[in-house]
């Protein structure tokens, strides 16, 4: 029987002005009955608007215009685009909702032999990795709504596919298909793209309602066949003028090839050079302080080509004194909750102690261990710095392996940390446990309830800003924290992406929850059986798309994607990132269906993208009272971003002189008022004052050799290191710094020092011996369980120490003896001291190395060097007027001769190094070589540290300082 074929009835309403409210205003005029009831009755009508955006704004403006002209609304059925189709016809079976169909494909491919689905992926995951399985799954299922959506099938594509491989792979996927459609159809469900196929074949297309169609123009194959064969009214308002029917088909999508030789009314000064992505938003704030004086907040619009710069400009306009309403929302991923789940199932996939270091510093997870473990030394540390101090100090790996014994002395509070995160995650940890996934997402669900209803967490979320902070950051302290205090906040970042709105974090959760119930209900037939820890990156995967949005306040710019703009009514519209790739975006890097392929088969391709956006732009440039276009020259990760092909839509003439003005030209500038600016009225940042003693007593009571040096370097970074204890503290580092290195060198070399075998002439023992304490001193700094790359550095240190044994050997048939290792001086038991003026201020220090020669009566004092450099390079630095000292260590240890028993002169005692370089002929013995008139000048300059010390004196230095710990405090840089 022939099917009856609908009434549709093409509006053309021009591109003057927005559609929107000119649509309200036709339905108004046309459907009203002021005459008797005074209402506006749509109750019989379907709307189908693009995006969800245009949808919320037509309901406000229907309504805003039934109240504005006395009729009682009986509003329409609002739909998008996606929904329309189910509102056509009646199922057969439930459908399945995507996470059900990924399901069933995913049940498809484990019960196909690996051999037969070779054709389909160079390499397959292994067996055990789930995730890795349900991510192709999600490529299948895609696939084939990709395909659906253009009414075809994967027999389509194989019949036009010219490869005998290609043809074999779609063909496999046929085959797949089948087993899938069978698959729900065992479970009572079936698959909404071939249930939308199959009524329209079989012209079950129908509707009691009449459909309007509103700026629809980019509707798929099957949504028009659909609507085409459906046995009912449409009616389809179109954003153009009637003299423009051609380009538009019977449905008023667009006619591609009529479009892609159109040419833009685009002008000149509508377009706005930048750069990377801060000077684009520095562009759009600029915009707005001008516009502000002209439009009210509600009339601008700020677009976006690309979600990344929505941040970008959300910071720049905040401080500007701006506030933004960003449309999309966030992504659950963004969330607390999102980056809870993430991490937990990070950890739980491979527990290390770096994965429980990142894990940890979740804001919340952060909050809720530090009430429930205890402080036992809250004056020196916390759990969080004894944490970060394990990891720098002995690069543990796995959670489960056995600690080095220096660890399990002096990080009591990691360790109980440790403990306690696997506590709280084992539910998802038993290997041996394996459920179906709907109960694991049950208990998901209660785990993250438990851990966001404690007392605790209610608690500090009552108190949060329901919206952002309004604050913004000083420029120049952001990053990385470099000082113990500041590890706890700085070396993760997950500390500092505390969540910003106690509301949002809710929403994220109820989210979260939701999806998770309705997971727990999928049928049973579909779900399978894992381990709680594949459960749970399964659930990571599935709500990372997830997205939430808080209610826009009064006063706030709006921000839109760039396919929500055309319907957008608003007067002034700052459009960021008119760049290719972000407009037109290419649809041609699928690994299945490449552009050429997408041609063929007259799939949606580059060009009716281009064509869609075309259109797009025709509308923005014909419907605004103001627009400006910023181009960047560079994207928010860096890389460079060409005008986009929009530009191009142009005579030749105008599209050279345009191209040539994005890459040279600069724009006018515009004064910005910043929130911070106050705060910034000198030329340069101001580096925080250092809390000297009040009543004048000197903050040193002792020094070290190494803090002369520091002083030298820069008496204000001095104080930083000595007098505050503030110190680097790295624990993402994977292999051991240089001072560790050395450490571990100075640590066989001690304890061969203080052996009985220290007088040992043989070489190859002294090696062997010198290999066995190497081995001790890591063994209990460092475990058996390190990374590759210390264990690396352990073989390094064994090759340097192999060329040490050498020298050594030479040393002791020289007839040195080694008469003290690691010898001490100390001011309270010695009373070590530097006298200045009646002042005494005491000296510390630990003497690698005093060597005595018996026949001789000559004494040296040497110091373990990890390079090859001689003690004149270290400790002077040649200027105009000769020789300066930049370190005063073996000048200090000549200081120190009188306290360590040496029966000599002090000058005729041998000061150097015992170089253990990476090169072999650089590993030896250097006796420094400063004549009396250059330790004199030593001498001096120690005296002068001292009293400029006693004095107060901790200026910072003007000189470049290299591999400088403190640039973030010193604000080195910034301007």
């Amino acid at each position: 029987m022939k099917p009856i074929l609908p009434k549709i009835e093409l509006e053309f309403v021009g591109w003057e002005k927005p559609l929107l409210p000119q649509v309200a205003h036709v339905l108004g005029k046309r459907f009203s009955n002021s005459s008797s009831s005074g209402e506006l009755n749509l109750s019989d009508w379907i709307c189908v608007l693009p995006t969800s955006y245009a949808l919320d704004r037509f309901e406000k403006l229907l309504a805003a215009k039934s109240a504005d002209s006395g009729w009682k609304l009986r509003k329409p059925e609002c739909l998008t685009v996606g929904q329309l189709p189910e509102k056509l016809y009646r199922p057969k079976r439930p459908l399945a909702i995507e996470f059900e169909q990924t399901l069933a494909w995913s049940g498809v491919l484990a019960n196909t032999p690996a051999t037969e689905l070779s054709p389909l992926v160079p390499t397959l995951p292994a067996s055990e990795e789930i995730d890795s399985w349900m991510e192709l799954a999600a490529t299948l299922r895609g696939l084939h709504e990709d395909l659906a959506s253009n009414r075809l099938t994967f027999l389509d594509v194989a019949n036009v596919s010219e490869s005998p491989s290609d043809q074999q792979r779609w063909k496999l996927l046929s085959s797949l298909c089948e087993s899938y459609l069978k698959a729900l159809q065992r479970a009572g469900l079936s698959d909404p793209h071939h249930e939308r196929r199959l009524a329209f074949e079989n012209n079950e297309c129908k509707s009691d309602k009449a459909i309007c169609l509103i700026g629809t123009s980019d509707l798929s194959k099957l949504q028009i066949a659909m609507l085409e064969s459906m046995q009912g009214s449409i009616l389809s308002f179109i954003a153009a003028p009637r003299a423009e029917a051609k380009r538009f088909d019977s449905l008023g999508c667009l006619v591609t090839n009529e479009w892609t030789d159109h040419i833009l009314p685009l002008q000149d000064e509508t377009l706005l050079p930048a750069g990377d992505i801060a000077d684009q938003a520095t562009a759009v704030a600029e915009n707005l302080t001008v516009w502000k004086t002209d439009y009210p907040a509600s009339s601008m619009t700020i677009g976006v080509t690309d979600d990344s710069q929505i941040g970008p400009v959300e910071f720049e306009l905040r401080g500007s004194g701006i506030e933004t309403f960003r449309h999309a929302g966030w992504t659950v991923n963004r969330t607390a909750i999102g980056r809870l789940v993430r991490l937990a199932a990070a950890f739980q996939n491979r527990p290390t102690w770096q994965s429980l270091a990142t894990l940890v510093r979740h804001a919340d997870v952060y909050d809720w261990l530090t009430d429930v473990i205890p402080n036992e030394n809250a004056s020196k540390s916390n759990w969080l710095t004894e944490l970060d101090q394990l990891l720098s100090n002995h690069y543990p790996i796995e959670l489960d392996s056995e600690l080095p014994p220096v660890a399990l002395k002096n990080y009591p509070q990691a360790i109980a940390v440790a403990k306690r995160v696997e506590q709280w995650l084992a539910p998802f940890a038993d290997k041996n446990q394996i459920r179906p996934l709907a109960r694991w997402c049950e208990t998901i669900s209660d785990w993250l309830d438990a851990l966001y209803q404690t007392p605790e967490m209610t608690g500090r979320a009552s108190k949060e800003s329901s919206r952002t902070a309004r604050s913004p950051m000083l420029p120049g302290f952001a990053g990385r924290a470099t000082c113990a205090e500041a590890a706890s906040n700085g070396a993760k970042t997950e500390v500092q992406s505390k969540p910003q709105a106690s509301s949002r974090t809710s929403l994220a959760l109820d989210s979260v929850n939701r999806l998770l119930k309705r997971f727990s209900e999928v049928n049973a037939s579909l779900d399978f059986e894992v381990h709680g820890a594949d459960a749970l990156q399964m659930i990571a995967s599935r709500i990372s798309e997830l997205r939430v949005s808080e209610p826009p306040r009064e006063g706030d710019v709006k921000i839109l994607g760039w396919l929500d703009l055309p319907l957008d009514d608003s007067e002034a519209l700052v459009l960021v990132g008119l760049n290719h790739p972000f407009v037109p975006g290419a649809v041609t890097s699928d690994a299945f269906l490449p552009g050429t392929l997408r041609t063929q088969l007259r799939m949606s391709d580059n060009d009716r993208r281009y064509a869609r956006d075309v259109y797009n732009l025709q509308l923005l440039l014909s419907t605004r009272k103001t627009i400006r276009f910023i181009v960047g020259r560079t994207s928010a990760d860096g890389t460079p971003t060409p005008p986009s092909r929009l530009l191009a839509a142009a005579s030749d003439i105008d599209v050279a002189r345009r191209i040539r003005k994005m890459i040279k030209a600069e724009r006018p500038s515009v004064a910005i008022k910043h929130a911070w600016d106050d705060a910034a009225t000198n030329e340069s940042l101001p580096i925080p004052k250092l809390p000297i003693a009040a009543d004048g007593e000197c903050v040193v009571k002792a020094m070290s050799v190494t803090a002369f040096r520091d002083y030298l370097a820069c008496p204000y970074r001095f104080y930083l290191r000595h007098v505050l204890k503030l110190k680097p503290l790295d624990d993402s580092s994977s292999e051991l710094a240089a001072n560790q290195f050395g450490d571990l060198v100075h640590g066989a070399l001690e304890r061969f020092g203080d052996s009985p075998d220290r007088d040992e002439a043989d070489p190859d023992k002294i090696e062997g011996l010198l290999h066995h304490h190497l081995h001790a001193y890591a063994d209990e700094h460092y475990g058996s369980s390190v990374s590759t790359a210390v264990t690396l550095q352990i073989r390094q240190a064994e090759r340097r120490l192999a060329a040490v044994a050498v020298e050594q050997a030479k040393r002791i048939a020289a007839g040195w003896r080694i008469e003290r290792s690691e010898a001490p001086v100390d001011d309270k038991k010695m009373g070590a001291c530097i006298e200045v003026d009646g002042f005494q201020m005491g000296l510390r220090g630990r003497l690698d190395r005093i060597d005595y020669h018996p026949a001789t009566g000559r004494w040296a004092i040497l110091d373990y060097k990890t390079h090859g450099h001689k003690p004149e390079k270290k400790h002077l630095k040649k200027t105009d007027d000769g020789y300066e000292w930049i370190d005063l260590q073996l000048p200090l240890y000549r200081m120190m001769i009188p306290y360590l028993g040496i029966d000599a002169n002090v000058n005729e005692v041998e000061l150097g190094y015992f170089n253990v370089s990476d090169k072999d002929a650089e590993t030896k013995i250097n006796v420094a070589e400063f004549d009396e008139a250059l330790m004199e000048k030593a001498r001096l300059l120690i005296l002068d540290c001292v009293r400029r010390i006693r004095d107060g004196d901790f200026e910072p230095s003007q000189e470049p300082i290299e591999f400088d710990d403190y640039a973030m405090i010193l604000q080195t840089g910034a301007m």
